[in-house]
């Protein structure tokens, strides 16, 4: 196994570790301290953008204000700010008309998007072993958001096409900023694009004027969501690719859900049955599968 296909596998998977724990502390901030999902959106990706900035500035004074601002990299970062923005309203949007559980896996499709995408652009040949890893992938998922219970699933119209909505957007994420992360680094990319969306969400979505409770677990559950899910998340995941295929780093984010129901057995006294059991198996073969096979970008 290549060391660099080991360093990309470890960094996606990382990142859909990161976005599942952000899970349960959203799970929190909704149920105890009044957060909408809007207040969540707007409210972390301008906090986590602001932090980004202004850590490297920090870090590297103006060289990378002067670079975002420069015609051509300015659009690659805003195109990419509003994929951000849009994968998440049209998750969220997908939840609202069916449930988490139909949203989840119609967003496990962005895989193919992305596939699709780099086979007429590039010429890349399809690859046998990434399209049953994906299907893997939604098994394993599937059977640990619903426990085994199909009838969870609610396939309306609206929701199945916010799903899709949202996996496109996704894939727009995935592939889009890497020729501006190639020049700037991750940091400025990611940190820029998401204060320009989440100042965008608050003009929609007024922080200041929201009926949130911030008592102090509700603070620790912002960072975290802040530190972990946003930042850390994204800037493996984004790193990744520079081992891993889109495709395949895409694939990897499968261990969000994992997570999320691992923290809940933990820390909210969740239940953890066979049938997760078995989702559990199917998504760690797809990464034992996937590191074993050679990467290709």
């Amino acid at each position: 196994m290549e060391i660099k296909t080991l360093k990309g596998v470890a960094l996606a998977s990382i990142a859909g570790i990161c976005w599942g724990s952000m899970g349960v502390a959203a799970q929190y901030l909704m149920a105890e301290c009044r957060f909408t999902v809007l207040d969540l959106t707007s409210i972390r990706l301008l906090g986590a953008g602001i932090l980004l900035v202004l850590l490297d500035i920090f870090w590297n004074r103006t060289k990378h204000v002067k670079a975002v601002f420069q015609k051509e990299n300015l659009k690659d970062i805003l195109i990419y700010g509003i994929a951000l923005l849009c994968s998440q309203s049209t998750f969220f949007l997908s939840i609202a008309s069916s449930n988490a559980a139909t949203a989840t896996i119609m967003v496990l499709t962005s895989p193919l998007f992305i596939i699709a995408y780099l086979a007429v652009a590039h010429h890349r040949r399809i690859k046998i072993i990434e399209m049953i890893c994906l299907v893997l992938a939604m098994i394993g998922v599937l059977l640990i958001i619903t426990k085994g219970h199909l009838d969870a699933m609610e396939f309306s119209v609206a929701g199945v096409a916010w799903g899709l909505t949202s996996a496109m957007m996704g894939a727009v994420g995935t592939i889009q900023p890497g020729r501006v992360v190639r020049k700037l680094t991750v940091f400025p990319v990611i940190g820029w694009a998401m204060t320009f969306s989440g100042a965008a969400a608050c003009l929609y979505n007024n922080p200041l004027e929201t009926n949130v409770l911030w008592n102090t677990m509700g603070v620790i559950c912002y960072l975290h969501i802040v530190l972990c899910g946003t930042i850390v998340s994204f800037s493996c995941f984004l790193k990744s690719m520079e081992f891993i295929a889109p495709p395949i780093a895409s694939m990897l984010t499968c261990f969000e859900p994992l997570s999320a129901v691992v923290l809940s057995v933990l820390l909210l006294g969740a239940t953890f049955g066979a049938v997760e059991a078995i989702g559990a198996l199917c998504i760690l073969t797809t990464v034992f599968l996937l590191a074993r096979a050679k990467s290709g970008k």
